[in-house]
Protein backbone atom coordinates (compact mmCIF):
# COMPACT_ATOMS: atom_id res chain seq x y z
CA UNK A 1 0.00 0.00 0.00
CA UNK A 2 2.91 2.35 0.67
CA UNK A 3 4.28 1.66 -2.80
CA UNK A 4 0.85 2.45 -4.24
CA UNK A 5 0.82 5.78 -2.37
CA UNK A 6 4.23 6.74 -3.74
CA UNK A 7 3.16 5.77 -7.26
CA UNK A 8 0.05 7.95 -6.93
CA UNK A 9 2.21 10.87 -5.73
CA UNK A 10 4.50 10.41 -8.73
CA UNK A 11 1.58 10.37 -11.14
CA UNK A 12 0.08 13.47 -9.50
CA UNK A 13 3.39 15.35 -9.80
CA UNK A 14 3.79 14.34 -13.46
CA UNK A 15 0.25 15.44 -14.23
CA UNK A 16 0.78 18.79 -12.48
CA UNK A 17 3.99 19.33 -14.45
CA UNK A 18 2.14 18.46 -17.65
CA UNK A 19 -0.64 20.91 -16.80
CA UNK A 20 1.92 23.65 -16.10
CA UNK A 21 3.67 22.94 -19.42
CA UNK A 22 0.36 23.13 -21.28
CA UNK A 23 -0.42 26.45 -19.61
CA UNK A 24 2.92 27.79 -20.82
CA UNK A 25 2.00 26.67 -24.35
CA UNK A 26 -1.35 28.55 -24.11
CA UNK A 27 -3.48 25.38 -24.25
CA UNK A 28 -5.80 26.18 -21.34
CA UNK A 29 -8.43 23.50 -22.08
CA UNK A 30 -5.88 20.66 -22.14
CA UNK A 31 -4.22 22.09 -19.01
CA UNK A 32 -7.61 22.10 -17.26
CA UNK A 33 -8.23 18.42 -18.15
CA UNK A 34 -4.74 17.39 -17.04
CA UNK A 35 -5.14 19.49 -13.87
CA UNK A 36 -8.41 17.70 -13.07
CA UNK A 37 -6.65 14.36 -13.51
CA UNK A 38 -3.93 15.58 -11.14
CA UNK A 39 -6.63 16.49 -8.60
CA UNK A 40 -8.03 12.95 -8.82
CA UNK A 41 -4.52 11.55 -8.30
CA UNK A 42 -4.05 13.79 -5.26
CA UNK A 43 -7.41 12.59 -3.87
CA UNK A 44 -6.19 9.01 -4.25
CA UNK A 45 -3.00 9.95 -2.37
CA UNK A 46 -5.03 11.52 0.44
CA UNK A 47 -7.32 8.49 0.71
CA UNK A 48 -4.36 6.11 0.78
CA UNK A 49 -2.62 8.18 3.46
CA UNK A 50 -5.74 8.11 5.63
CA UNK A 51 -6.04 4.34 5.22
CA UNK A 52 -2.37 3.89 6.12
CA UNK A 53 -2.92 5.94 9.26
CA UNK A 54 -5.68 3.55 10.35
CA UNK A 55 -3.52 0.49 9.59
CA UNK A 56 -3.55 -1.96 12.51
CA UNK A 57 -0.49 -1.66 14.74
CA UNK A 58 -0.49 -5.35 15.67
CA UNK A 59 -1.27 -8.79 14.33
CA UNK A 60 -3.50 -11.52 15.64
CA UNK A 61 -2.75 -14.99 14.32
CA UNK A 62 -4.64 -18.25 14.74
CA UNK A 63 -2.52 -21.32 14.16
CA UNK A 64 -3.01 -25.05 14.52
CA UNK A 65 -1.32 -25.25 17.91
CA UNK A 66 -1.48 -21.70 19.29
CA UNK A 67 -2.87 -18.19 19.29
CA UNK A 68 -0.25 -15.52 18.56
CA UNK A 69 -0.64 -11.84 19.37
CA UNK A 70 1.96 -9.33 18.15
CA UNK A 71 1.78 -5.69 19.20
CA UNK A 72 4.86 -3.62 18.48
CA UNK A 73 7.85 -5.53 19.87
CA UNK A 74 5.71 -7.67 22.18
CA UNK A 75 4.74 -11.16 21.07
CA UNK A 76 2.39 -13.30 23.15
CA UNK A 77 1.71 -16.95 22.41
CA UNK A 78 -0.97 -19.11 23.98
CA UNK A 79 -1.04 -22.80 23.17
CA UNK A 80 -4.59 -24.07 22.77
CA UNK A 81 -4.02 -26.81 25.37
CA UNK A 82 -3.16 -24.19 28.01
CA UNK A 83 -6.13 -21.87 27.38
CA UNK A 84 -8.45 -22.15 30.36
CA UNK A 85 -10.99 -19.32 29.99
CA UNK A 86 -11.73 -16.61 27.46
CA UNK A 87 -14.00 -13.79 28.54
CA UNK A 88 -15.14 -10.26 27.85
CA UNK A 89 -16.10 -9.78 31.50
CA UNK A 90 -14.43 -6.96 33.41
CA UNK A 91 -11.32 -8.36 35.13
CA UNK A 92 -10.51 -5.40 37.37
CA UNK A 93 -10.08 -5.89 41.12
CA UNK A 94 -12.95 -3.53 41.82
CA UNK A 95 -15.23 -5.68 39.63
CA UNK A 96 -15.02 -8.54 42.17
CA UNK A 97 -16.74 -6.38 44.78
CA UNK A 98 -19.82 -6.13 42.54
CA UNK A 99 -20.12 -9.90 42.12
CA UNK A 100 -22.92 -11.32 40.89
CA UNK A 101 -23.18 -8.31 38.59
CA UNK A 102 -21.20 -8.79 35.44
CA UNK A 103 -20.07 -6.00 33.16
CA UNK A 104 -18.82 -6.76 29.68
CA UNK A 105 -15.99 -4.80 28.13
CA UNK A 106 -14.40 -4.62 24.70
CA UNK A 107 -11.24 -6.31 26.08
CA UNK A 108 -10.81 -10.02 25.59
CA UNK A 109 -9.03 -11.71 28.50
CA UNK A 110 -7.38 -15.08 27.89
CA UNK A 111 -6.50 -16.98 31.07
CA UNK A 112 -3.88 -19.72 30.74
CA UNK A 113 -3.44 -22.72 33.06
CA UNK A 114 -0.27 -21.83 34.96
CA UNK A 115 -2.02 -18.77 36.49
CA UNK A 116 -1.15 -16.47 33.58
CA UNK A 117 -3.43 -14.19 31.65
CA UNK A 118 -3.31 -11.51 29.00
CA UNK A 119 -5.91 -9.24 27.50
CA UNK A 120 -6.27 -7.24 24.31
CA UNK A 121 -8.84 -5.31 22.31
CA UNK A 122 -9.90 -7.41 19.29
CA UNK A 123 -11.20 -4.29 17.53
CA UNK A 124 -7.56 -3.16 17.28
CA UNK A 125 -7.07 -6.09 14.91
CA UNK A 126 -10.32 -5.50 13.00
CA UNK A 127 -12.36 -8.21 14.74
CA UNK A 128 -15.57 -7.83 16.74
CA UNK A 129 -14.90 -8.67 20.41
CA UNK A 130 -17.78 -11.17 20.83
CA UNK A 131 -16.95 -12.91 17.55
CA UNK A 132 -13.27 -13.14 18.54
CA UNK A 133 -14.22 -14.66 21.91
CA UNK A 134 -16.47 -17.21 20.22
CA UNK A 135 -13.76 -18.10 17.69
CA UNK A 136 -11.08 -18.55 20.35
CA UNK A 137 -13.41 -20.77 22.40
CA UNK A 138 -14.32 -22.88 19.37
CA UNK A 139 -10.67 -23.26 18.39
CA UNK A 140 -9.78 -24.22 21.96
CA UNK A 141 -12.50 -26.88 22.12
CA UNK A 142 -12.61 -28.30 18.58
CA UNK A 143 -9.44 -30.04 17.46
CA UNK A 144 -10.87 -30.75 13.98
CA UNK A 145 -11.43 -27.04 13.44
CA UNK A 146 -7.83 -26.24 14.46
CA UNK A 147 -6.54 -28.80 11.97
CA UNK A 148 -7.78 -26.53 9.18
CA UNK A 149 -5.41 -23.75 10.32
CA UNK A 150 -1.80 -23.35 9.15
CA UNK A 151 1.19 -24.51 11.16
CA UNK A 152 3.09 -21.93 13.21
CA UNK A 153 6.72 -21.77 12.10
CA UNK A 154 8.13 -18.54 13.52
CA UNK A 155 7.47 -14.87 14.05
CA UNK A 156 8.90 -14.28 10.57
CA UNK A 157 5.83 -16.01 9.13
CA UNK A 158 3.68 -13.32 10.69
CA UNK A 159 5.76 -10.60 9.08
CA UNK A 160 5.41 -12.07 5.60
CA UNK A 161 1.63 -12.32 5.68
CA UNK A 162 -0.27 -9.23 4.52
CA UNK A 163 -2.42 -7.29 6.93
CA UNK A 164 -6.15 -7.16 6.35
CA UNK A 165 -7.87 -3.92 7.16
CA UNK A 166 -11.29 -2.46 6.99
CA UNK A 167 -14.43 -2.62 9.05
CA UNK A 168 -14.88 -4.96 11.97
CA UNK A 169 -15.45 -8.50 10.80
CA UNK A 170 -17.11 -11.59 12.25
CA UNK A 171 -14.64 -14.44 11.76
CA UNK A 172 -16.24 -17.76 10.95
CA UNK A 173 -14.73 -21.12 10.09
Amino acid sequence: MVLFAWAAVGIAVLLLLGAAALLLLDDALAALVIGMLAAVALAVVLRTALRLRRWPAGRLGFFRDRLVLVQGRTELQAQWDLVETVTLADQGDWAAARWPELSLTDRLTVRLRPARRFSFRPATFGVEPAACRDLVLRLRDERALRDRLPEFDSALDLMSRPLHMGELIRPEL
